[in-house]
C-alpha cells in the first residue's frame, strides 16, 4: 500500500509473543495463588514470621539470662523479609510450545523444597549485668552465635532501673 505522505506502514506481527506472554501471566497468577493459600493468606504469612520472631526471641531472651552474671535481658530482633518457601515446581512444553508450571504435588500437599527464614538485620540485647565487660562479651558472642549472625549487627546495652 502507498500512503500519500510517501511512508510505507508494515503490519508489525507478533506472533507466539501474545500466548507467550498470557502463560507466563497466568503461571504467575497461579503461583501467587498457591504461596498465598499454601502460608494461609497475606495477613497469616506475616503473622507467621511475626510469631517466628517473636519465639526466637523469647527463646533468646531466656538463654541469655542464663549467663552467669547477665541477670534479667530481654531481646529484640529486626528482620527484613518475611522468609519465603522453595517449592518443587514441575515444568511441562505442550505440543503447541506453550509453557505449563505447577508445583509438585504429594498426598495431595504441595512439596517444600526448603523454607528460607526471616533476614535477621539487627539485634538489641538489654541486660541488668551488660555493665561488666565479660558478661557483655558473652551475650554478644552467645547472640551471635545461635543466630549465625555477624556480631556488627547485635548492640548490648545495660538495663537501666
Amino acid at each position: 500500500m502507498n500512503d500519500p505522505t510517501g511512508v510505507q506502514k508494515k503490519k508489525i506481527r507478533f506472533g507466539r509473543l501474545p500466548e507467550v506472554l498470557a502463560v507466563a501471566l497466568f503461571v504467575l497468577v497461579v503461583a501467587a495463588v498457591l504461596l498465598f493459600s499454601i502460608r494461609g493468606g497475606g495477613t497469616a504469612a506475616g503473622e507467621a514470621s511475626v510469631n517466628y520472631i517473636d519465639v526466637l526471641e523469647g527463646k533468646l531472651s531466656a538463654a541469655l539470662s542464663e549467663i552467669d552474671g547477665a541477670g534479667s535481658v530481654e531481646v529484640v530482633i529486626n528482620a527484613r523479609s518475611e522468609g519465603e518457601l522453595v517449592l518443587a515446581m514441575e515444568t511441562t512444553v505442550n505440543e503447541d510450545g506453550s509453557v505449563t508450571t505447577k508445583p509438585v504435588l504429594v498426598g495431595g500437599e504441595v512439596v517444600v523444597l526448603e523454607e528460607k527464614y526471616p533476614e535477621i538485620t539487627g539485634v538489641l540485647i538489654v541486660s541488668e549485668g551488660a555493665d561488666d565487660l565479660s558478661v557483655r562479651f558473652s551475650l554478644l558472642e552467645a547472640a551471635a552465635s545461635v543466630l549465625n549472625i555477624n556480631q556488627s549487627i547485635i548492640k548490648v546495652y545495660t538495663k537501666g532501673g
